[in-house]
């Protein structure tokens, strides 16, 4: 079986399917830029567009980000609502172009460097990597279309950065990262990596970089007085997290799309509603442990994840094995981050390109099929019933079935990295 996958791999990098398949990603990537613009122009829905474009006219009027009472509409750092600030100057409908554009443009990079980090320099298998990398994340990749979020931008800039790691680029790697975390805090915590690797120039960079774009970059726009302001009030509103709810959104953070640790360790094990806002009061608790005791299985799952991350990593940088390392990274971002919405799990992109050049290279452990095709499922099976299947946390799972296997990946190469030097 695996010959006859290697050949097909092998078929596809010939230049006839390449063709096909670039052609088939033009007319997908096309129809996914234009669908929320026409939608827009045809009946006036615009979805998370509205919140991106009354943001952006916030700071151009030098008007409030974040009102002092009620929920925040916008929850992102006030630098993202910095940047939006040019897109929403030229309207709502050609912003919401200019956004989709943009998603595009990073979906291409997604697939270069998901490519690239996965192949090496041979290239070898490239093809049948991004067509299938892809195709099993498709529904989230139209997601942050169809909902005009920010996930394919914020992917490939942390694979932007991991791809100035491997050539020793720390301070653009820092850059790039910090550029993700101004536009939606989670991906700040790369830091605790970069800091175990030590990768002191780029965490310096991050940190950095990050400050400019919180403190300085507003200043000129915005003033001093009000920049302060717009930072404290997100930070009042946004690090927040209570047995009432995460952050801005109480009901939706517990809720069956929120599928983070946190989200579905409180969903399973206390009694709180597994509906988003305005639906009727549904449970899916299996115990009814309270809050304090709820807290206490996350920190116990996030030591057990962290000491089985440090456990794998071989105890130097090795460049043969640090994609995978990159990859199980951006799965342990995604499980821990408070609000982890199913459009974020394009991000499993890298770590199935991984997974599928070792599968095809015929270099892996027993398990790595088996945990793939566990993911894969899970994931077809969320396409088909997203809120059954999300309530039980399927995508939190197969984002765990991938982890596992890159885990698995590591202490493989880990091991054979010990028998050399012995």
């Amino acid at each position: 079986m695996s010959d006859r996958l290697r050949h097909l791999a092998e078929a596809l990098d010939k230049p006839l399917a390449r063709r096909l398949i670039l052609g088939l990603f033009i007319v997908l990537a096309v129809t996914f830029t234009l669908v929320p613009f026409v939608r827009f122009l045809r009946s006036g829905t615009d979805m998370d567009y509205r919140t991106w474009f009354d943001a952006g006219q916030a700071v151009l009027r030098n008007g409030e980000i974040y009102p002092h009472s009620g929920a925040f509409p916008f929850m992102y750092p006030p630098a993202c609502a910095l940047l939006l600030a040019g897109a929403a100057a030229t309207g709502k409908s050609a912003m919401i172009l200019i956004l989709t554009l943009l998603n595009t443009v990073a979906w291409i990079f997604c697939i270069k460097f998901s490519v690239a980090l996965a192949t090496g320099e041979s290239r070898r298998f490239g093809t049948a990597i991004a067509l299938v990398s892809n195709a099993v994340v498709l529904v989230f990749i139209w997601s942050s279309y169809h909902l005009g979020q920010p996930s394919l931008i914020l992917l490939a800039l942390m694979l932007g950065a991991f791809a100035c790691l491997r050539r020793d680029r720390q301070i653009l790697a820092g850059a790039l990262v910090a550029l993700a975390a101004g536009i939606k805090a989670f991906p700040f915590l790369a830091i605790i990596y970069l800091v175990y690797r030590r990768y002191w120039v780029a965490a310096a960079s991050l940190i950095l970089c990050l400050a400019f774009l919180l403190f300085l970059l507003p200043i000129p726009i915005r003033g001093l007085q009000q920049t302060v302001a717009d930072f404290r009030e997100w930070q009042r509103g946004m690090l927040h997290y209570d047995q009432a709810g995460i952050a801005q959104r109480p009901a939706r953070g517990y809720s069956w799309k929120n599928q983070s640790i946190w989200g579905l360790s409180n969903r399973l094990l206390r009694r709180v509603s597994a509906e988003d806002e305005g639906k009727p009061v549904t449970y899916a608790n299996f115990t009814d442990l309270n809050f304090e005791q709820v807290n206490a299985v996350i920190v116990a799952i996030a030591l057990l994840f962290g000491i089985s991350f440090v456990a794998v990593m071989p105890r130097a940088r090795r460049r043969q094995s640090e994609p995978l390392e990159f990859g199980a990274l951006l799965i342990l971002i995604l499980i821990f981050t408070p609000l982890a919405f199913g459009y974020l799990f394009s991000w499993l992109m890298l770590p199935l390109a991984l997974l599928l050049h070792t599968l095809l290279c015929g270099e892996h452990t027993g398990i790595t099929g088996p945990l793939i095709l566990t993911a894969t499922i899970l994931l077809a099976a969320t396409a088909a019933a997203p809120r059954m299947m999300q309530i039980y946390g399927s995508v939190l799972f197969a984002a765990l079935a991938l982890y596992l296997a890159m885990a698995a990946e590591l202490w493989r190469a880990k091991r054979a990295d010990n028998s050399i030097v012995r």
